[in-house]
């Protein structure tokens, strides 16, 4: 694929994603509070599980075009997970002296978005093993 064709398939999949990701943290801010970014953890949650199943139909099952492979696994999970944010919320918490908080964070994010990916992947391996 061609520069021009390769941005636009990302720049579609990361303005899902991030729109995705948006008006999660605020349904979760809604619902759950501000006082701990459960936005951002979901989002990397949910982005890393989606991960892992597109992961395995995108490369392993489905014959799709390079410009669908990337909207998808580039574009939308990129910009629907979340490091920075993560990253930002962290800095703010220790800036504060709300370390524990900071640490709880850290390690919700890693450990869940790992663990999200990981049944991402086995959960699409079954379902599309026959």
């Amino acid at each position: 694929m061609t520069f021009l064709p390769t941005v636009l398939a990302i720049g579609v999949g990361a303005t899902i994603g991030a729109s995705v990701r948006y008006y999660l943290t605020q349904f979760m801010n809604a619902t759950m509070g501000s006082t701990f970014p459960y936005g951002t953890l979901s989002a990397n949650i949910i982005g890393s599980f989606l991960a892992g199943i597109l992961v395995v139909v995108v490369l392993e099952k489905a014959n799709l075009h390079e410009a669908y492979r990337l909207l998808l696994l580039i574009g939308l999970t990129g910009s629907l997970t979340t490091m920075s944010t993560l990253s930002w919320e962290s800095v703010e918490m220790i800036s504060s002296g709300h370390y524990g908080q900071a640490g709880i964070n850290i390690l919700l994010n890693v450990l869940l978005s790992l663990a999200a990916a990981g049944s991402g992947v086995v959960l699409a391996r079954y379902l599309f093993s026959s």
